[in-house]
């Protein structure tokens, strides 16, 4: 982190970051086709992103490169086979295992490069199911072993798909959700959780729900 030591190197990769960004939305584009939630779900990851990263204090350039980098999370699901991706039912236990290796498959098209923000693209896509007590997937990293890039995903994420609906599921409303995140349930705890982006998301979680409620459709 804190890959760039003067303002013009900051400046040029303001430009990279808004040139990256189009490309970002082209890429999503390919799960797009596949998922039509993908869209909404990937531009309001971005605003999530953006709002967490300012209340953790996440300090220039690095939170600028991770909101431009955010929305490539799930990239690696390009690789799930349709029928796993867009079963109506809830999979099977040998389904949701094909279903896991969208982390693995997400870093390798995006690891090798020595771009800061595709770096954070991958931690975003490698990292975001892992939880903090060490029970998440692919590797069952804990605690800070997990990159904050992950971390903050994980979050993102379980509120995003709370309140989206799903084959399985009807969407949440935002006030089930956040019991869910801070109370449980038998799928989620608080302990799978960075505390201190818990902290900031029930400290301010209506601005989950104004993004969420501006860009359901979108």
């Amino acid at each position: 982190m804190g890959a760039f030591s003067t303002p013009t190197e900051w400046k040029a990769a303001v430009l990279v970051g808004e040139t990256l960004l189009e490309t970002v939305q082209r890429l999503t584009l390919v799960a797009e086709y596949r998922d039509e939630e993908a869209h909404s779900h990937c531009r309001r990851v971005r605003y999530y992103t953006e709002f967490l990263v300012r209340q953790l204090g996440i300090p220039e350039p690095d939170s600028g490169i991770m909101v431009f980098s955010s929305p490539m999370h799930d990239i690696g699901k390009v690789g799930t086979p349709d029928s796993i991706l867009l079963k109506q039912e809830k999979l099977t236990p040998q389904e949701f295992e094909i279903m896991k290796t969208h982390t693995i498959i997400g870093e390798k098209i995006l690891g090798g490069s020595n771009n800061p923000y595709l770096e954070s693209a991958q931690r975003f896509a490698l990292y975001h199911h892992e939880r903090w007590d060490g029970s998440g997937y692919p590797f069952g990293l804990k605690g800070e072993r997990i990159p904050i890039e992950g971390r903050i995903m994980y979050l993102i994420d379980k509120y995003d798909a709370l309140r989206s609906r799903r084959p399985y599921k009807p969407p949440f409303r935002h006030e089930d959700a956040v019991r869910v995140i801070t109370d449980g349930n038998s799928i989620t705890s608080p302990d799978h959780f960075d505390p201190d982006v818990l902290e900031v998301f029930i400290s301010c979680s209506e601005a989950f729900r104004d993004i969420f409620d501006a860009h359901e459709n979108s």
